[in-house]
């Protein structure tokens, strides 16, 4: 029960100490409605967090979108791979005026066909290769980021479930309460007031349900957008379904799993490799491609053939790729620079998410052992008090307040808990990504 919601309720048991209730509001307490269909009966599935997963990743048209964008990268090396295509010349003369040179008329044609013979075919397709590697490597990482959300998205709609059974566990235990209380009216041990007060709390906390329901619809929504998966509708989670922490109990084993698992630094490791194979293919480039060519020329008038062959190359005097060299290796001493900056980044991000964790886990142990065994028994010895006469209505409804909020702030801390170990499982990659296309291979510097 939020804050709010609480306040609510005790300004309705305040409102209840009025004197101005019709008689037939003191005659006839409202029935107790059910909060809302199960979902069950509104048949949603319930499926765990390793079957979402598991779903997202084999049916998500944003996870098909994400790894066609490898398939795309691959046939970049296709293309590096190719020759040039060579080039036909086919051209003709015809005597204008004055005395012709070899003849009235001329026909030519020319072949020429470049040969990349300096290396620079498997340069490219080293640099083609080294991007597709880079590709696979940042779809992994958006899955990888896109996961971390999902899994949030689904600690929040299974809490907001368990929000939404506490509350109907409150409403049942009112209506047990309503049940003594009206015994006790009907035996003249009570006034109807305690009925009207017991009955009016029942009213508060159905409002506060059908709240809950809302947020819990919401957060449904939420999950089901996160998940783009077309035939999944609607879908019920529980704390149950809720995975156990993936990782080893050990900070320093988690913070070499992350530093051997996280794709952003991987991506910056590849990209190193990707702008030092760049550098490599423009200096290859750099070097004067030969073309070879060979040609005919026939001339009428009178008649003759003249046959031509040879071979051009560029004089790489002023461009030598200079500026693509100097760039692709000032970006792969920046990729380097980031790969050192992200190796303490991410120790220190497993190092804050290992304490969070465990200062939740503290609290929640420290909680469940002190507050709520005490706050059951103060409930227990209120009710015996109540049936004894010994304790106003107004005293045993303060005893199932402290419960609730007893039971609120051990969910609170339950939530607190696991959005902590979302947090180190993201931070160390322990959820299940899968493959963007064939499993990436740690780049070498």
């Amino acid at each position: 029960m939020s804050p709010s919601t609480r306040r609510t309720l005790a300004a309705a048991l305040a409102a209840c100490a009025m004197s101005v209730w019709p008689a037939s509001a003191r005659a006839e307490p409202a029935p107790v409605e059910s909060a809302a269909p199960s979902f069950s009966a509104a048949n949603v599935p319930t499926l765990s967090e390793e079957q979402l997963f598991e779903r997202w990743l084999r049916a998500s048209a944003e996870v098909a979108a994400l790894r066609a964008q490898v398939g795309a990268a691959r046939f970049d090396v296709v293309t590096a791979e190719l020759l040039p295509n060579p080039e036909l010349l086919v051209g003709g003369a015809l005597l204008a005026a004055g005395t012709p040179p070899d003849g009235q008329s001329g026909l030519q044609a020319q072949l020429t066909v470049p040969l990349p013979v300096f290396g620079q075919i498997p340069a490219r397709r080293r640099a083609a290769e080294s991007l597709v590697s880079v590709a696979e490597v940042t779809v992994l990482s958006a899955l990888w980021e896109r996961a971390a959300d999902l899994q949030s998205a689904m600690v929040d709609a299974a809490f907001a479930d368990a929000r939404v059974t506490m509350l109907e566990a409150n409403l049942d235990e009112l209506a047990r309460l309503r049940r003594i209380v009206e015994t006790r009216t009907q035996a003249g041990a009570n006034s109807a007031y305690d009925v009207l007060r017991v009955t009016t709390s029942e009213t508060t906390v159905r409002a506060a349900t059908r709240t809950a329901i809302t947020d819990r619809t919401q957060a449904e929504s939420r999950l089901l957008a996160l998940m783009a998966e077309p035939t999944l509708t609607r879908v019920h989670v529980t704390r149950e379904g809720l995975a156990t922490f993936r990782g080893p109990g050990d900070e320093g084993a988690l913070v070499k799993l992350a530093l051997e698992r996280r794709p952003d630094l991987e991506l910056s490791r590849r990209n190193v490799v990707a702008s030092s194979r760049s550098a490599e293919r423009w200096r290859k480039d750099a070097i004067p491609t030969p073309s070879l060519f060979a040609g005919a020329y026939a001339v009428q008038g009178p008649f003759g053939v003249q046959v031509t062959a040879g071979v051009t190359m560029p004089l790489p005097i002023f461009d030598r790729n200079q500026g693509q060299v100097g760039r692709a290796l000032s970006e792969a001493h920046a990729s380097g620079l980031m790969s050192e900056a992200l190796e303490v980044r991410i120790k220190t991000e497993v190092q804050g998410a290992w304490r969070a964790r465990e200062a939740a886990r503290g609290a929640l142990r420290e909680y469940r052992e002190a507050a709520l065994p005490a706050a059951a028994e103060m409930l227990r010895r209120a009710e015996v008090s109540y049936q004894a006469a010994k304790f106003s209505i107004a005293e045993l409804f303060d005893a199932y307040r402290t419960l609730w909020d007893a039971r609120l702030q051990e969910l609170d801390l339950e939530r607190q808990m696991a959005l902590a170990e979302v947090s180190l499982e993201r931070a160390a990659v322990l959820v299940p990504l899968g493959a963007p296309g064939r499993a990436p291979a740690p780049a070498s510097r």
